[in-house]
C-alpha cells in the first residue's frame, strides 16, 4: 500500500466529494439482498484524493470520481471547505475522517444492502462509551476525546 502523505491530509479543507459507479447488484448472503456498492472519493485542497472505505485509506486519482458525491446524513454542500482535522478509527475500526466542527465521514457499508457515505457528528452518533475506543488512524493509540 502506497504510503498516505499525513501532512497533505491534515489541515488541507475539502474540496470535492466524489464516488466510483455503483457495482452491479450482488447477493451478499444467500436470500440477503441484492446489494450494490461504490468507493468514496475525498478531494482535498492539497491536491491528493482520498478513496474511503471501510477499514482502510488509500490515495486514489481524480479520475476515478466519475459520480458526484452524496452523502447520507449532513448534505455535501454543508462539507465542502471544512478542514480534515484528523483521522482516526472509530469502534468498529472503521475509518472515519474527521472535519472541524466535529463532524465525521465514514463508508457506513453494512454488508447487506449497500455502502453510502455517512457524514454525522460525532457526539450524536457514538456515544461515550464507543468514542472511548476510538484510535488514531496511523499510530493506533487510543484518542482522547476533548483533548484533540
Amino acid at each position: 500500500m502506497e504510503s498516505l502523505p499525513v501532512e497533505s491530509i491534515l489541515n488541507s479543507r475539502l474540496m470535492q466529494i466524489g464516488h466510483s459507479p455503483m457495482s452491479n447488484p450482488v447477493f451478499i448472503l444467500e436470500g440477503i439482498g441484492p446489494a450494490a456498492f461504490r468507493s468514496h472519493f475525498l478531494r482535498l485542497e492539497s491536491g491528493i484524493v482520498l478513496d474511503l472505505f471501510i477499514a482502510e485509506l488509500t490515495l486514489a486519482s481524480l479520475s476515478d470520481m466519475v459520480c458526484n458525491g452524496t452523502t447520507d446524513g449532513i448534505p455535501v454542500d454543508e462539507l465542502i471547505g471544512r478542514t480534515v482535522t484528523h483521522v482516526w478509527r472509530d469502534n468498529t475500526y472503521s475509518c472515519i475522517i474527521i472535519l472541524d466542527g466535529g463532524i465525521y465521514l465514514k463508508d457506513a457499508n453494512d454488508g447487506v444492502y449497500g455502502n453510502p457515505l455517512r457524514a454525522g457528528w460525532l457526539d450524536q452518533d457514538y456515544n461515550d462509551s464507543e468514542r472511548a475506543e476510538f484510535t488514531d488512524f496511523w499510530t493506533e493509540k487510543p484518542i482522547e476525546i476533548g483533548k484533540t
